[in-house]
């Protein structure tokens, strides 16, 4: 009998290990899967928050380039552009709405009176007061051109326009 009680050791530890290493393996399937859904769902949500930047962005732009096309409007009603902002917001009827950036943490937008219709070097128009767009403002030049400048680079660039009154 001592030769059927060493075959019963024999199998249970070699059980006992076979047991270990199955549900050792089934475990770390298990966390695995955890893990790697963890990491979609982290992509997901950069993901959308990413596409909420986007989106904000190219409204905040739209919002400029509508803004662009009042601008020209008035220049062609007045042969001049708006003295002051309050001017083209009542020309433009919108309301505050179409002057402000869409962003939820964004600002008015700021428009630089005395420009001329025909000036030839884009200067600064229409800026954004805010530097919500990945720590850069939209900026709508007097060409059209719609950009983003840090904020240093807007202070240059708003320091350099020559805006002039019109005679």
């Amino acid at each position: 009998m001592p030769t059927a009680r060493a075959r019963v050791h024999g199998g249970t530890i070699i059980n006992v290990i076979t047991g270990l290493i199955f549900f050792g393996l089934i475990g770390f399937g298990v966390y695995w899967v955890i893990k790697t859904t963890g990491q979609a769902g982290e992509q997901y949500m950069t993901g959308m928050v990413n596409t909420q930047k986007k989106a904000s962005t190219i409204s905040c732009q739209m919002n400029l380039r509508s803004i662009h096309q009042t601008l020209q409007t008035y220049a062609i009603s007045n042969e001049a552009y708006p003295d002051s902002q309050q001017a083209l917001v009542d020309f433009a009827g919108y309301g505050s709405k179409l002057f402000h950036c869409p962003d939820p943490n964004g600002g008015e937008y700021i428009y630089v009176p005395g420009h001329r219709p025909d000036a030839s070097a884009p200067s600064v128009l229409v800026y954004e007061s805010k530097p919500v767009h990945n720590g850069k403002c939209n900026v709508l030049l007097s060409d059209g051109q719609i950009t983003s400048l840090t904020p240093e680079e807007l202070q240059q660039a708003v320091g350099a326009t020559p805006a002039r009154r019109q005679p």
